[in-house]
This record gives structure tokens, C-alpha cells and sequence, in this order.
């Protein structure tokens, strides 16, 4: 095991983190890899983030890294400062004061057994005093020693667990699950801006599905998505296999792991609860594509989401309700992808095969999908008009040609205009629309000269 760690771990180590080692270890201390670098590497994955222990003092780390290296200090209470790289930060954690045993000590606060395995630089040792190695082959995510205090020492670290769970597919260890559930509430003390990192993170990952119900299990659910429970053991129709809950996360477990198009099958059914009606024995759900839109918002607003990512999740999930779509006609057609976007419809398409692939049944419109997909494709290429800006005419002529002053009604008569341009693209010509501006207020003239003379 040394030799292989030795061969390996330290080629895949960038330049500038190397010599971030280096220059402590060449001023005498003792310099350990820790954490998730060591955990990855272990797994056959590319570490992306490298952390190190040192016995040096903190005022020893900045005088030896410090130029070349920018260094943050925030954490120096806790013996811990960054050093910004070219290749990324570094965390370095100093443990001067604590003797011996201080690496042990410091293995000891972190989160998980399996980011508690030190290796030496540059000789490869081991260091392993809580069985990270056997946890990693079992597959196990086990707290170190105390669960609990770990989850008290940092109220994220149960999302953290969740997270990694949804990432490398692990199982909780029994003594941790339960202390995740006893540190659930502690959640909401943690910046909302630490807890949706973990959400994107968790949502990214191939065993997504284990990981939410995980999290609905352990009552993390209930702290950063509590209106995701409302589907829980909530029947639908017969068009659905699952209740409510199970399909969503169905959808999700189905959807290419994009962060917006996850987000919108985590989402896309949200207001269900809200909205079901029993009719004639059958449950419905009319309009709740529209009311889930909404609640989309309120929680990607909650989580501090990006204003455009928002938008983007909220424009899938009000158009996912798309059925039938062999008998459209092309004009509806584009209108769908006026109302969509040529950047989401990808996004759209996977979300419509995800949510049919997780209604449990057998799903002929999944073929459907498929064939839309390829009309858009064809539609998009063919280059038609799909926003009001490629009309032919613009805000200009229809003043001149109306008389209509500037204003709204301006607005209201181009998208006239557009509407019968989507539903037949050759009319998009500026002598066809032109006549049409002259048509059009003629009618309205001797409409409202009627109207004056029948008074």
C-alpha cells in the first residue's frame, strides 16, 4: 500500500500544491496529506482538493509560503490557514502545540473516518487510527468517534454525509444515521449559501435518489426542502406506478446530472400535494404545472439561487406538462420553443423523458419524446423567426403606419404580428407585414367610425 501511495498520489499532486509541501518540509517540519485528496486517490478518482497537517507554527507557514503564495488567515484561530495557488487553494492545519500527538488530534476532528487517513510527504506513511481504509472498502461513512460532536462541531456535516452518499454511493453506518437525525435541526443554524453548495453537490451525484431519501430518513428533508414530504405516500392515477414523493425522486435519479435540469425534476411536481382533487374517483392535478413554477421560485429564492439559474429551473418546470405532441402542428411547435428557449430545450427534452421514465409504467410517449426531439432540431434549423426581434417590422413602422403613439399598444401589436408569424414563418416578409400594419388599422378605423355613428 505505502509503495503504490508513493508511486502515485504525489505525481498527481499540481506544481504549486507540490511546493507548498515542499518549502515546509524543507524548513523541517513534518507534512501530512489529509482529507478528501488521500479519500479520492484511494478511490481511483483525481483529487481535486489538497489539504495539509503540519507540526509547524502558523507564524512558520506564513513566513515560508508567504510570498509567493496569498494566504488567508480567517481560520487561524482554529490553526488553520489557506494558501491561494495557482492550482487552487490549499488548507494547511497546524498543530504546533499539541506534541505527538497533535496529527492524531487533528485526524480526530474531522468529519469521517474515511478523510481522517494521513499519508507522510514525502515518504508515503500511513496514518490511519480510526479504520478510514476498512470504511473505504466496505463502502461505509462512519462519523469519527463521536458522530454526534462531529455534527456539533460543524451543523452542515450531516448535508456533507448526505452529499457523499449521492457521490460514491456509501452507507451510513447505523450509529451515524442516527446521530444525523439527532443533528438535523442544528442544520438551520449554517449559512444558506453553505447548505445549497451541498444541495448542487448532492444533486450532481450518481446515487442521487439514495441520497435524498437519505436525507428525508434523517429529517434533513424537513429543514431545506420540507415541501418535498408533502408527496410522501400520496397516491396519484393510474398513469403513475409511485405516490408522489417516490416519482419525484424518480425524475431526478432519471435526469443527465445537470444542475438545472435536476433541479427541475426535483421540482417539476412540487405543488402536487397542493393541488390534487379526487374527481369521479380518480385524482387530478389541473394547473399544477403552473402552481409548481411558483413554489419553484419561493424555494430557489429561499436557497439564494442565482437569478438566471431561477428563471431557467422555473421556465422547465411551467412547461413540462407537454403530451400529445405527435398531433401538434409545427406552429405550435415553435411556440413551445418561443416559450422554452433554444438554450433549454435539450434541458426540456431530458426532463420530459425523465418524468415519463419515472411514471413506472410501461411509456409509449417516451418514443414521442424522442420524436419531438428531432422536429425541434429540425425546426430549429430551419432558422424560423422565434423571438419578436426577428420580426421584419419593428416598433417603428407600426407608428408610422398606425398612427398608434409610443406605449404598450406598440408592444401588443408586434406581438400580433408574431404570433401569426410562428404559426406560418413565410409571413415574416416586411412588404407582407407592411401591408398588413395598413390592413389591420384600416379595420380598427372603420370599426370605431361604426361604432361613432351608431351612437
Amino acid at each position: 500500500m505505502k509503495g503504490k501511495i508513493l508511486d502515485k498520489i504525489f505525481s498527481q499532486m499540481p506544481a504549486s500544491v507540490m511546493d507548498v509541501a515542499r518549502r515546509l518540509k524543507q524548513r523541517g517540519y513534518a507534512v501530512w496529506l489529509v482529507g478528501g485528496a488521500v479519500r479520492d486517490h484511494l478511490l481511483g478518482v483525481t483529487p481535486a482538493d489538497w489539504d495539509f497537517s503540519t507540526d509547524a507554527p502558523p507564524e512558520a507557514v506564513l513566513k515560508a509560503l508567504s510570498p509567493p503564495y496569498r494566504m488567508v488567515t480567517f481560520g487561524l484561530s482554529h490553526g488553520t490557514l489557506l494558501a491561494v495557488t495557482p492550482d487552487g487553494p490549499v488548507e494547511i492545519t497546524t498543530w504546533a502545540f499539541n506534541g505527538q500527538e497533535g496529527l492524531r488530534k487533528d485526524l480526530e476532528r474531522r468529519d469521517f473516518t474515511i478523510n481522517a487517513v494521513a499519508v507522510g510527504y514525502p515518504d508515503g506513511a500511513l496514518l490511519d487510527p480510526f479504520g478510514g481504509l476498512q470504511d473505504l472498502v466496505a463502502g461505509r461513512l462512519r462519523g469519527v468517534v463521536d458522530p454526534l460532536e462531529r455534527f456539533r462541531e460543524d451543523p452542515l456535516r450531516p448535508l456533507r454525509a448526505a452529499r457523499m452518499v449521492s457521490r460514491y454511493g456509501f452507507r451510513v453506518s447505523p450509529k451515524t444515521e442516527a446521530a444525523m437525525r439527532q443533528a438535523a435541526p442544528w442544520l438551520g443554524r449554517a449559512a444558506m449559501e453553505r447548505i445549497r453548495e451541498e444541495i448542487w453537490k448532492l444533486l450532481s451525484g450518481p446515487h442521487v435518489m439514495a441520497s435524498l431519501d437519505l436525507c428525508r430518513r434523517s429529517g434533513l428533508m424537513a429543514v431545506f426542502l420540507p415541501e418535498l414530504l408533502e408527496g410522501w405516500r400520496k397516491k396519484q392515477n393510474h398513469y403513475h406506478r409511485h405516490d408522489i414523493y417516490r416519482h419525484t425522486l424518480l425524475s431526478v435519479h432519471y435526469s443527465p446530472a445537470r444542475l438545472r435540469v435536476r433541479l427541475a425534476a426535483l421540482l417539476h411536481d412540487i405543488s402536487k400535494p397542493r393541488v390534487r382533487q379526487k374527481i369521479r374517483g380518480i385524482f387530478r392535478f389541473y394547473g399544477h404545472e403552473k402552481r409548481s413554477a411558483q413554489m419553484s421560485s419561493e424555494i430557489l429564492g429561499r436557497w439564494l439561487a442565482p437569478k438566471r439559474l431561477t428563471e431557467e429551473v422555473v421556465t422547465l418546470v411551467a412547461n413540462h406538462m407537454v403530451h400529445s405532441t405527435d398531433a401538434w402542428r409545427d406552429g405550435a411547435v415553435r411556440r413551445l420553443i418561443h416559450r422554452v428557449g433554444e438554450p433549454l430545450l435539450e434541458d426540456l427534452l431530458d426532463l420530459l423523458r425523465a418524468d415519463r421514465l419515472a411514471h413506472g409504467i410501461d411509456e409509449p410517449s417516451l418514443e414521442a419524446v424522442e420524436r419531438l426531439r428531432v422536429r425541434m432540431r429540425r425546426i430549429v434549423e430551419e432558422k424560423p423567426p422565434l423571438t419578436r426581434q426577428a420580426l421584419a417590422i419593428n416598433g417603428r413602422d407600426v407608428m408610422a403606419v398606425t398612427g398608434v403613439p409610443q406605449g404598450p399598444k406598440v408592444g401588443e401589436i408586434l406581438t400580433e404580428a408574431f404570433h401569426m408569424v410562428l404559426q406560418d414563418p413565410s409571413r415574416n416578409d416586411r412588404t407582407f407585414l407592411m401591408d398588413w400594419l395598413k390592413r389591420r388599422s384600416g379595420v380598427q378605423e372603420n370599426a370605431l367610425f361604426e361604432t361613432g355613428a351608431a351612437r
